[in-house]
């Protein structure tokens, strides 16, 4: 597998390691510049911790800041002793207090810059998945657009003459692009209940004459624009033909989640308003309101007392609180 550029060091810093393999860590850090130090010479006093700095930039990116700061310490003890003539403080004079001064404020920086080096680098990866998966939600979104468009399309043949197939044809798109609307790329991308619906019936609700019930609810991402598509096609007859095309006639748009929590099905139920009349012939708003990507299943029925459709969609969570 090909290495991304920057992958060897988000993979130094990226995790968090346990107390065990931090240790390990520390290890294999003092045991690299010991050996290093050993055979180049055999103890000349002046720069003990020469062959240390490396590896204490190492643990500060490594290891949290902690763990780099016990590294510290342990090896300024061992290069002291094994390099550097004896104990740090075995002879206590100003040089030695000004080495281990300068010491311990180089070790302090190191640590410091690699702890922010650590968050910096976390944060960017951080930004870049969630980039990353923006894009593939935009290019999932894009296709389903484009799958939609070419239904409303199809619709073509059928109708009258060109310029009503021109008029419904831009409704339609104008529809879709009020639902897209709706939703957010990102942490708004699933729909929730009922604040998708309240939304997309706004334009619709006179009065108050489309009355919603129904527990909280996520939808997944699929299926909020064929539901807010369906729903601004029911709003559409309602207002056309059905009950909202009166002053006494209301919606009932109420909905649930299954004893599986994780099936919804919801009902729009038309009443007092005109005798209903199933349409003569099947139009883009009957494809709208058919089973496809997202919704599970659709029944639609003309009863001459009201409309009713009821959607089954998959893959819906209860929202508790």
């Amino acid at each position: 597998m090909k290495l991304s550029k920057g992958a060897p060091m988000r993979a130094l810093v990226e995790r968090d390691r346990s107390m065990a393999e931090s240790l390990l860590w520390c290890t294999g850090l003092l045991v690299v510049p010991i050996a290093l130090r050993s055979s180049v010479d055999r103890g000349v006093p002046g720069l003990p911790f020469l062959t240390f700095w490396p590896s204490l930039v190492i643990a500060s990116l490594a290891l949290r800041a902690r763990y780099a700061a016990i590294f510290a310490l342990i090896a300024a003890m061992v290069s002291q002793r094994l390099f550097g003539g004896g104990a740090w403080f075995r002879d206590v004079n100003t040089l030695r207090v000004v080495f281990f001064g300068l010491f311990a404020m180089s070790a302090a920086m190191i640590i410091t810059t690699g702890a922010l080096l650590r968050r910096s680098v976390r944060a960017l990866a951080a930004l870049s998945e969630q980039q990353e998966i923006y894009n593939r939600e935009l290019r999932h979104r894009v296709r389903n657009m484009l799958t939609l468009i070419q239904a409303i399309a199809s619709r073509g043949p059928k109708a009258a003459s060109p310029m009503d197939f021109f008029k419904e044809f831009s409704q339609r798109i104008e529809g879709l692009a009020a639902a897209s609307d709706l939703l957010q790329i990102g942490a708004e991308a699933e729909g929730r209940l009922p604040q998708l619906a309240q939304q997309t019936l706004a334009p619709f609700d006179r009065n108050g004459r489309i009355r919603m019930s129904g527990e909280p609810c996520l939808l997944p991402t699929e299926s909020c624009i064929p539901l807010i598509m369906a729903l601004h096609e029911l709003s559409t007859n309602a207002v056309k033909h059905g009950a909202l095309s009166n002053e006494r006639g209301h919606v009932d748009l109420t909905w649930f989640i299954g004893p599986d929590e994780s099936t919804l099905y919801l009902l729009w139920a038309e009443k007092d308003g005109p005798p209903v009349t199933p349409p003569a012939r099947d139009g883009l708003g009957t494809r709208l309101l058919m089973a496809q990507p997202g919704i599970a299943a659709v029944d639609l029925n003309f009863d001459p007392g009201g409309a009713w459709c009821e959607f089954r969609i998959e893959g819906a969570k209860p929202l508790l609180g």
